[in-house]
């Protein structure tokens, strides 16, 4: 039976996950792309080598961030995150990014992110923050 997940069930799936997929707008529809994310205090921490999901979430910058966990057709949880995009521009917060990143992936996460070819390292990614307006869940079978 689908049910909607509580507050509480969709933060931890946002803490306990570290690969979601964004989509964004571009001028001949809708893109989706995988990224790898922190999940702090209500915000979605992630980077991303230059590209065109930056240059669409520049130019666009309400988004979507979603994540699952499916064991079957119809055992599953899902969750949204509506909000917008925010690019991290300062240092300090650069820096504070970069550091929920590296603990979240306990030190596992590359040095390096790539992008259509690119390889650059995390230092000098783009490094943004998705800032939730809305926050939903639905699960079947769980």
């Amino acid at each position: 039976m689908l049910r909607e997940l509580s507050a509480q069930e969709c933060e931890a799936m946002l803490r306990r996950h570290r690969l979601g997929r964004v989509a964004m707008r571009d001028a001949a529809g809708a893109y989706v792309v995988p990224i790898s994310y922190a999940w702090d205090q209500g915000i979605v921490y992630a980077h991303a080598a230059p590209g065109r999901k930056v240059q669409l979430m520049r130019r666009w910058p309400h988004v979507a961030f979603q994540l699952d966990e499916v064991e079957d057709a119809s055992c599953w949880r899902s969750v949204l995150v509506r909000g917008r995009f925010e690019e991290i521009h300062d240092e300090e917060g650069r820096a504070h990014a970069r550091m929920l990143l590296l603990k979240a992936f306990e030190g596992h996460l590359m040095s390096v992110t790539a992008g259509h070819g690119q390889r650059i390292h995390l230092a000098d990614a783009v490094m943004f923050c998705i800032r939730p307006e809305e926050v939903t869940g639905r699960a079947e079978g769980l």
